[in-house]
């Protein structure tokens, strides 16, 4: 069996054993008349080896000829890349330190925008490096550590791919992370080269510790999954014996981590840790509606699957041209078999390569762990994209290790020509994106910020620059997207509006019995059946305490002596209105065996009125980007729905940007003085 790297470290103190020996590569030299005929694999092994700075090269040139092509200028519709852009802002205004999202990544823009403003090009334009800083410090890290075949073909394979490139111009941390990534596999592995076996003396390499753990805590404060590079690192140590190591390790870490927390503690007052803010909202069975609960281990576990059929056989396979970017279809079996391949790897690395190893590792526990936190409503490109570089040179690292059995040569052959073609096919997919950015490119350099944006996108940021220019700073304004709002504003900050807040019905309930009495609910759809004239509905509106609702049937909830008392009493007798009481009404929501939840209008209204809300941006955003659908982002529409069953007549369009068939944004007025609500 032949390995094909051209160094192939042992375990430090380990002795060769003859199976060892027979496997340990030699370095290339000149062909003595004796040696035995080199086969195919070896001699690709060592083309590759002698042109492999050629080759770095060339991949560099690629990426960043590519990239330039697919430069995008338009933020994107995610709307987290422009929250960057307003955490780093705000930062740096010192309003508020950057949280949830990766904070480094928001400290760092900050500097960039101090020289130069919000100026959306050179935020990109640094992401543009990162991406470019990532390859060069992957050649570093893995040059002669591992086979050469495989790191070429991963360089020429990464360059090309589109979805790899997309970041390369996006206010995303994903690029800062894998550049950061990259750095840290290059020190650690500097480091693992130079470990004395005395322990003692492992200290003296104080300045690579340090380093580390410098590195480990940026890695972290980029993405938070980052701390399963400390992880990975602790493991392949303990494999290792290295004990000490470990606790150099450790200390390295934390002579970075304590001041930052204190810092972050004493200056601004933060005790909690972005980790631990974010795991809160994982643990939700849906981040955007806290009513339904948290998970439980059987929904961490179909979460996982589904995860794993996302972001494997769709995300992963996308991005080194096996399938197309835009097809949506999932299937277990091809994540499988990327399970199947790293165990086989995971084997391989155990007995032949500590760096192949490191990475084994790495991508286990972080790719395990994002697969079972992250909600598959989430399911983004971005969230795996991270990984797919380790990935793509994992797999090939572990096939040609395969190719090395004797049975299984023919794997070789067929793996070059596998991956000839997924470097072309990932190409010429690349080359067709480029092609149609121009003209998208072309028209926003030239000041046209909007081309390229789908009506509904249009408009929602027209109105957000609108409102920019025609209402004073200090107006307070709903927004769903505060952050891109914030950028086409020109600066002006919004009131953000996420999610819907719903409630635990039960909770909810519970809760309004001891204070209002007993509670009598009325269902909505029945009242639109039976056409009642809206205003005669209107004297059921005051009583109105809460809304229940189960999918597309919606109840109010009234007091009891309010039902019981003219008006209403006669409005219910004279259309023959069905009522029942609360506890009726939550035995029916659990009988049908369907998500429900409760809200209160005027909790809605009075968190508006707290926050001194007067208007609110209500778009059309389409919740399917491609295709414009009944179905829209309606987030604020349901808000404003709410409080409008009690308050009928609070909300007046003050401005609308787009026809009403072409997907418009309207502003709405708040009237608080028409119920003789005043803002504190």
């Amino acid at each position: 069996m032949a390995n094909t790297s051209k160094h192939n470290p042992e375990k430090p103190g380990q002795k060769k054993s003859k199976q060892t020996a027979m496997h340990e590569n030699k370095p290339y030299g000149k062909k003595k008349q004796s040696q035995p005929k080199k086969g195919f694999l070896v001699s690709t092994e060592e083309f590759f080896q002698r042109n492999l700075l050629r080759f770095f090269i060339a991949s560099l040139l690629l990426s960043a000829i590519l990239a330039g092509y697919l430069f995008d200028v338009k933020i994107d519709e995610g709307g987290d890349d422009s929250n960057y852009i307003l955490m780093a802002y705000n930062f740096l205004k010192g309003k508020s330190y950057p949280t949830w999202h990766g904070e480094f990544y928001s400290i760092f823009i900050s500097l960039p925008i101090l020289v130069f403003g919000i100026n959306v090009v050179v935020l990109k334009i640094f992401s543009y490096l990162f991406i470019l800083g990532h390859l060069i410090f992957f050649y570093m890290a893995f040059r002669n550590r591992i086979s050469a075949t495989a790191l070429v073909i991963t360089m020429l394979i990464v360059s090309v791919s589109s979805n790899i490139l997309f970041f390369s111009s996006q206010t995303y941390s994903e690029a800062m992370f894998m550049f950061i990534q990259s750095v840290g596999f290059f020190i650690f592995f500097k480091l693992m080269d130079k470990l004395p076996e005395n322990r003692l003396n492992q200290i003296k390499l104080w300045n690579y510790w340090l380093l580390l753990g410098f590195t480990v805590l940026v890695l972290m404060l980029t993405r938070n999954i980052g701390i399963t590079f400390l992880l990975a690192v602790i493991m392949l140590l303990i494999i290792e014996k290295k004990f000490f190591a470990i606790l150099y390790t450790i200390a390295g870490y934390f002579v970075f981590s304590i001041p930052y927390s204190l810092f972050k503690k004493i200056v601004w007052g933060i005790e909690k840790s972005a980790f631990s803010q974010q795991m809160e909202i994982l643990l939700f069975k849906n981040p955007y509606n806290a009513a339904l609960g948290k998970e439980d281990f059987s929904g961490m576990a179909i979460r996982f699957v589904a995860n794993l059929k996302m972001y494997l056989s769709r995300y992963f396979f996308s991005s080194i041209g096996l399938r197309d970017i835009d097809k949506t279809e999932t299937s277990l079996f091809p994540a499988i078999i990327l399970i199947v391949l790293f165990l086989i790897g995971l084997y391989f690395a155990f007995r032949r390569n500590r760096y192949v190893l490191f990475v084994a590792f790495y991508l286990g526990i972080a790719i395990f762990t994002t697969f079972v936190t992250l909600n598959q409503s989430w399911g983004q490109l971005r969230m795996i994209v991270i990984y797919i570089p380790l990935m793509v040179l994992f797999l090939l690292w572990t096939f040609i290790e395969l190719a090395g059995v004797k049975k299984l040569r023919f794997v070789f052959p067929l793996l070059l020509i596998l991956c000839t073609f997924l470097f072309f096919k990932s190409l010429g997919q690349t080359l067709q994106k480029a092609q149609k950015n121009q003209k998208v490119l072309a028209k926003t350099m030239r000041g046209n910020l909007y081309y390229g944006f789908t009506p509904d996108w249009q408009n929602f940021l027209k109105m957000s620059e609108w409102v920019g220019k025609n209402l004073p700073d200090s107006t307070v304004v709903v927004s769903r997207k505060p952050s891109m709002s914030f950028i086409y504003s020109k600066g002006k900050e919004f009131y953000p509006m996420y999610r819907f807040p719903t409630e635990n019905a039960d909770t909810l309930v519970a809760r309004l019995l001891t204070r209002t009495g007993p509670l009598i609910a009325i269902q909505q759809n029945e009242l639109f059946e039976k056409n009642i004239p809206f205003t005669h509905q209107l004297v059921t509106k005051p009583s109105i305490v809460a809304v229940v609702s189960q999918e597309n049937d919606v109840y109010t909830l009234h007091k009891e002596s309010d039902v019981l008392q003219q008006p209403m009493e006669s409005f219910i007798r004279q259309y023959q209105v069905t009522t029942m009481d609360a506890d009726s009404l939550l035995r029916l929501m659990h009988n049908n065996n369907k998500s429900f939840y409760g809200i209160s209008p005027d909790t809605l209204l009075l968190t508006l009125s707290k926050n001194k809300v007067e208007y609110a941006i209500a778009a059309n955003l389409r919740a399917n980007p491609k295709a414009k659908t009944e179905r829209i982002i309606n987030t604020v529409q349901r808000y404003l729905y709410i409080i409008e069953m009690k308050y009928p007549g609070i909300f007046t369009v003050q401005h609308q940007i787009g026809s009403n068939d072409n997907e418009p944004a309207l502003l709405y007025k708040i009237n608080y003085g028409l119920y003789g609500i005043h803002i504190p």
